[in-house]
């Protein structure tokens, strides 16, 4: 079959990329405490919170929120297709403890009967839970699943995002989530209830991933899979596209967190304090930066940091001014990272990039035929950003051309089964990976505690998505 007309630049661009496979990125060493991580004493971090939190800027909440809940619970839909003893151990802790989970409260009063009666047979109540003409919790946005009991009522991960996002300084405080078209009517009803709730009022637009971003499919002979209806099959590219999405915003301060990444209300002031820290240390870092280019003092600028690491010390002896000038004036991004426990993904490296070292966030699937790989997923001490604070703008406050900081060969490889057949695509970098490469970087080490992601509906049994009793 004759392939369709189609833009042939992005259509070559990608198929090269395909065929060529996913570079092997010049990893030197993982970043360690003291050696990319910086924390400051307790001390600092609360000077810097005084900071943040007395200072009349303006911040704006950025989330990606346009994925599904279908994930949190795979392993009822694995249950019921094809049980396994990991499955049904899942469904039996799931089913026990189904009272704690705050959409008990969604079940109709004779399903709640019939479990307290010891009736209820868990099929229907895993159908209940994920039909779509029920409660539908397998399609819908994981930012609408409820997530927290406030007695009386229940919030949903959106709802606790805007709750606890107010306040931080003394300016205002916007949201922008990134969400599936055919929701929005959802959340903005979702946003209604909770201005009744607390009334009070919350900053917030929506922007959806351009279509036109788009991967296109490729089969195994590297040729565009086309659909049934004849057109060429295009599949999303990945988070690295939302790039876009954020470059459109226009605030001093952009904070970056994901939609599952929330606590309990009441446990939120962790998460507060850690959030005026990292602006803070944000906001304190731009203007030492604009001091030392606006003296032309530069060896004030290599002492100052020996002491934080945001460069590699060995690069900046080497820069002339307008070398200076140019890296200086990059957009930051100060990241928030906590200890690597066990978790999935990736984490803080130090790599070689245009001949330059440089703190760069890599996933685990990035390293793929690095010939250190297994060496190095060991040695890495530190997870993927939980926190980001970030600068978009030069030091005169001037929008960057965010696209101009991102490393284009920097892509994932992703593959699939389509119509029986093994499929192929290409994701553009990562939003925090390659399109943020050419960002000076700052990575700190912030709790534990404001990392509790809701990967599985069970997480939510966990500290961090109950009530504490004594806040």
């Amino acid at each position: 079959m004759q392939t369709p007309q189609m833009p042939n630049d992005q259509l070559k661009q990608q198929r090269h990329a395909l065929m060529a496979g996913p570079p092997i990125l010049p990893v030197e060493k993982p970043c360690r405490l003291g050696d990319g991580i910086l924390l400051l004493s307790e001390e600092e971090q609360e000077r810097l919170r005084t900071i943040a939190r007395t200072s009349f800027v303006d911040v704006q909440f950025f989330i990606p929120a346009s994925g599904s809940g279908s994930r949190m619970f795979s392993f009822l839909e694995e249950f019921l297709e094809q049980p396994s003893a990991e499955g049904a151990q899942q469904a039996e802790r799931f089913f026990s403890k189904l009272p704690a989970f705050s959409f008990f409260s969604k079940l109709p009063s004779s399903l709640q009967n019939a479990y307290f009666e010891g009736t209820l047979a868990l099929h229907d109540l895993i159908r209940f839970l994920l039909d779509p003409d029920r409660l539908n919790f397998g399609q819908i946005p994981k930012g609408l699943i409820p997530f927290h009991v406030h007695e009386p009522i229940t919030l949903n991960a959106f709802q606790e995002h805007l709750a606890q996002g107010a306040n931080l300084t003394m300016g205002t405080t916007k949201y922008h989530f990134t969400i599936q078209q055919e929701f929005e009517y959802a959340f903005i009803q979702a946003q209604n209830e909770l201005s009744a709730l607390t009334n009070q009022t919350y900053d917030l637009d929506f922007s959806t991933q351009d279509k036109n971003t788009d991967a296109f499919v490729f089969d195994a002979q590297f040729e565009v899979f086309i659909d049934a209806d004849g057109s060429p099959l295009r599949r999303p590219a990945g988070h690295g596209t939302l790039l876009q999405n954020l470059a459109a915003l226009k605030a001093p301060y952009i904070l970056v967190k994901n939609i599952d990444n929330v606590q309990h209300f009441s446990q939120k002031q962790q998460s507060v304090d850690n959030w005026r820290y990292l602006l803070g240390l944000q906001m304190e870092i731009r203007s030492q930066l604009s001091t030392f280019l606006a003296a032309r003092d530069f060896e004030g600028l290599i002492q100052w940091n020996a002491q934080i690491g945001l460069f590699d010390s060995e690069n900046l002896r080497e820069l002339n001014v307008d070398a200076w000038t140019e890296l200086l004036n990059r957009p930051l991004r100060v990241c928030g990272m906590v200890r690597n426990n066990g978790q999935p993904g990736g984490g803080p490296f130090w790599l070689q990039l245009n001949g330059q070292n440089t703190k760069q966030i890599v996933e685990k699937t990035q390293l793929v035929g690095h010939p250190q790989m297994s060496q190095l997923m060991l040695q890495s001490a530190y997870f993927n950003p939980v926190l980001m604070v970030l600068s978009p703008c030069d030091l005169n406050n001037q929008p960057h051309d965010l696209t101009q900081f991102a490393d284009p060969e920097s892509y994932f490889v992703v593959e699939k089964t389509q119509q029986g057949k093994k499929v192929q695509f290409v994701e553009q970098p990562g939003l925090w990976n390659g399109a943020m490469a050419k960002w000076n970087t700052l990575f700190v080490e912030v709790p534990s505690e404001v990392f509790s992601p809701v990967k599985t509906v069970l997480d939510l049994l966990e500290f961090a998505h109950l009530a504490n009793k004594g806040a």
